[in-house]
């Protein structure tokens, strides 16, 4: 018995039609009014006075203003020291979890953690060392209270230079660890053990 062919439907749907954009209209719409509307109202206020007139006054005072200069520079030593410190000690303890001797059921504890510390930055991590270690944060007021301990009288203050680095470094460290551990899982045993016979 010979097997008849079914007939191919030739019917092609449109290339391009409304509907296809209607599940992106959203996602459209918040970029528009979040994102583009207020980058381009800042760009255009930054070259125009209070009544609206174009003016270069503002760009030349942030060259000239002292506490924004001094802004740049703080920024530009928090985010050196805290790469630096990030990149080596995520660096560290990723590789004492995958090459070191440290027991294996720490990896997916430390893991886990980084996958939440990594993603926690921005106003909530802000919050959170506020909460914490503010003037009035919960480990700031324990140890003021229970044990008669005033980190802030002893120097510390969060919005320093060092309170702004070791908040960065929260997020920083474990960020540093999901990046490097799956490259250090990828490294044969043969490469590795050469590099230990070289040096």
């Amino acid at each position: 018995m010979a097997e008849t062919a079914l007939p191919v439907s030739k019917f092609k749907p449109p290339r391009s039609s409304y509907m296809n954009w209607i599940g992106v209209v959203p996602f459209l719409l918040f970029a528009v009014l979040f994102l583009f509307l207020p980058s381009i109202r800042l760009f255009i206020g930054s070259f125009t006075t209070e009544d609206g007139a174009f003016t270069l006054e503002n760009i030349k005072e942030l060259f000239t203003q002292k506490y924004i200069l001094d802004s740049y520079i703080l920024s530009i030593k928090i985010s050196a020291v805290t790469a630096l410190g990030g990149g080596i000690f995520g660096f560290l303890l990723a590789y004492s979890v995958t090459v070191g001797g440290l027991p294996k059921s720490l990896r997916s504890a430390m893991i886990t953690f980084s996958g939440v510390a990594s993603n926690f930055a921005g106003v909530p991590l802000a919050f959170a060392f506020l909460a914490t270690l503010g003037r009035l944060g919960l480990v700031t007021v324990v140890l003021r209270e229970w044990f008669g301990v005033n980190i802030y009288a002893l120097g510390f203050n969060l919005l320093s230079f060092w309170g702004l680095t070791l908040t960065y470094l929260f997020f920083q460290i474990p960020l540093m660890i999901l990046i490097v551990t799956p490259a250090l899982d990828g490294l044969r045993r043969e490469w590795r053990e050469a590099a230990q016979i070289l040096g």
